[in-house]
């Protein structure tokens, strides 16, 4: 299945930024009050679920996985780290997932939140 994954490359973008390892699924990060304006990364960035460090660009990579695997991988995480409850912490998995179908396999994607929802599009040549 298709998901998103952090790149083997750094982001091209001025204030683009890479911090996660290459292959790692990424996740929604809560935005904070500074993102909410503009003045953090967050807004407009993924993290890993391995390092918990933010990029701002995603490879949409086939992996080889159900999507109950997925499911149950990205739900435990968001429950045992930050304490989400299972029945969201499985619609956000699911959530990801989509976006993830929405693309080609090796698509870099870019996130950025825009009127309190994530708009994820191909990144532009």
């Amino acid at each position: 299945m298709r998901v998103l994954t952090a790149p083997n490359t750094q982001d091209p973008r001025d204030g683009g930024f890479v911090a996660t390892l290459p292959g790692e699924l990424l996740y929604r990060p809560f935005v904070c009050a500074s993102g909410q304006d503009g003045r953090c990364g967050c807004e407009r960035s993924l993290a890993g679920m391995t390092t918990r460090k933010g990029t701002t660009l995603a490879e949409v990579t086939d992996k080889d996985m159900t999507l109950a695997d997925y499911i149950d991988a990205h739900a435990s995480f968001l429950v045992d780290v930050w304490g989400w409850d299972r029945a969201g912490a499985e619609d956000e998995a699911r959530a990801l997932a989509d976006v993830a179908s929405d693309f080609p396999a090796g698509t870099l994607v870019t996130v950025q939140l825009q009127d309190e929802a994530h708009v994820f599009d191909a990144l532009e040549a």
